[in-house]
């Protein structure tokens, strides 16, 4: 049983791409960015000590949450580094992030915000999922994606990072550099990391227009671009606030 739970040979209760789990996944994401923005002002005052507390579980739940997936995968003899080596952007992502909250390097985190939504966030819409409930990726992958943004999402507001478009365009800059890197890595190998060589077959089918692009990065280029600047939307609501408020204070 504990070996199904985590392989998932013989798929139980199905995940259906815009079905009804899918869209409770994206309402809990969507629903908990709002909150957030919501409660952005109490989020930046919390206290140092309950900032270091929130830090330290968000860090805890995404690595263990990424040990047990590679652990499990190793135990059960199915890792493939083929497939299961860090070099999805997703996962560069997350590592980039414990990164940037274990030092407290914000230039980091400035661009992992960017990256948060260009890939987890995406990868929550069109997800390549079979089965849910019984099968341990669905919560990985939850966690790794859905929980990832909504913890990136907070920490911009709780360490009052200070983004801007030259932090935009240094995102848009370094995810190119990351794709170029796991497009050199998947013609020396033969693999498909970040999807430089083709897309994911759920997505083809889902749109087969696609198909005749030859070329993933197209997509992928104006995909990205189009989230990163959907990202920048609460920055920019954000730096008008502080505007505001510092030209308030100047007239004082």
């Amino acid at each position: 049983m504990m070996r199904e739970f985590f392989i998932d040979e013989l798929p139980g209760i199905g995940f259906e791409l815009f079905g009804l789990i899918h869209f409770m996944c994206l309402f809990i994401l969507i629903g908990g960015l709002i909150v957030i923005y919501l409660n952005r002002d109490k989020i930046s005052k919390l206290s140092s000590k309950m900032k270091k507390k929130i830090t330290i579980a968000m860090v805890s739940i995404w690595l263990i949450n990424r040990f047990i997936y590679m652990g499990s995968y190793i135990y059960f003899g199915i890792y493939d580094w083929r497939n299961d080596l860090p070099l999805h952007f997703c996962f560069i992502s997350g590592y980039l992030f414990v990164y940037s909250l274990l030092f407290n390097n914000k230039k980091v985190f400035k661009v992992v915000y960017f990256f948060a939504f260009i890939g987890p966030l995406t990868a929550t819409i069109w997800p390549a999922l079979t089965s849910s409930f019984d099968y341990f990726v669905f919560y990985e992958f939850f966690i790794s994606h859905h929980i990832f943004v909504l913890f990136t999402f907070f920490v911009y507001y709780m360490n009052n990072v200070k983004i801007n478009k030259n932090d935009l365009y240094k995102s848009i800059f370094w995810a190119n550099i990351v794709f170029l890197v796991a497009f050199v890595f998947n013609t020396i190998f033969g693999t498909n990391y970040i999807m430089s060589e083709t897309l994911p077959d759920h997505v083809l089918e889902l749109y087969p227009f696609l198909r005749h692009i030859n070329y993933p990065i197209v997509i992928l280029e104006i995909a990205g671009l189009v989230v990163a600047m959907l990202a920048y939307i609460p920055v920019y609501f954000k730096n008008t606030e502080n505007k505001h408020l510092q030209d308030g204070k100047s007239l004082l």
